[in-house]
């Protein structure tokens, strides 16, 4: 069972860092969607950009952080990253497709582990057959948070059942940023013979499609 998660500004843009767009209340949310899933999924890209912790930070719940779940074809992680050097404490699994063996070692040195995992069509790493090996492996609930690449290639394969949309009232005019209007229009294509439920969160808005 597959759950997205996107929190992006009024304007329908997020950063390329890490600072928060919307507030507490959503944050809180977002800690309980990692306490309610087994795995976390992400991509390097979001680790290397924005270096999150990716567990669970609500008081009394952070023994229930999900399994980290990393898309890394080629290895590209930063070793200094904090889900690297916090592997011994939580679980982390990369799938990948390297050969870099002195790269495999230092990671299976940090005591994560990693599944080589095969290709698509298009020499991109194949997402159901990642799926498939998740649910092998016991976690049969992910959460996914990652960038506007792959939620986008994930939602026109249908891969989501549902997804937590968090819309801040903020815009964002920096210049380090990026658009994702394309993830709302295609959850409406994706959703729309399901329900989708707007909740505000003080002055956040929070679109659930399921």
């Amino acid at each position: 069972y597959v759950t997205g998660k996107l929190a992006c500004s009024s304007n329908f843009y997020i950063l390329k860092n890490n600072k928060p767009i919307t507030n507490d209340h959503s944050r809180k949310v977002s800690h309980l969607l990692r306490y309610q899933n087994q795995g976390i999924l992400t991509s390097y890209k979001t680790i290397n950009s924005d270096n999150p912790k990716l567990n669970c930070r609500i008081q009394g719940l952070e023994k229930f952080s999900p399994t980290r779940l990393i898309i890394d074809k080629d290895l590209k992680i930063k070793m200094n990253s904090f889900v690297v050097n916090s592997s011994i404490k939580y679980n982390t699994i990369i799938f990948h497709r390297s050969s870099n063996s002195t790269k495999i070692n230092n990671l299976k040195y940090k005591k994560i582990k990693l599944i080589y995992t095969d290709l698509n069509k298009f020499g991109y790493i194949d997402l159901k057959s990642i799926f498939k090996k998740i649910y092998y492996i016991g976690i049969q609930n992910i959460l996914v948070e990652c960038g506007s690449k792959l939620t986008n290639t994930m939602l026109k394969e249908k891969l989501f059942n549902e997804f937590y949309l968090f819309k801040s009232n903020k815009k964002i005019i920096s210049n380090d940023r990026l658009n994702v209007k394309n993830i709302n229009k295609y959850l409406n294509m994706s959703f729309k013979s399901k329900n989708k439920v707007n909740t505000y969160l003080d002055k956040d808005l929070l679109l659930h499609y399921y």
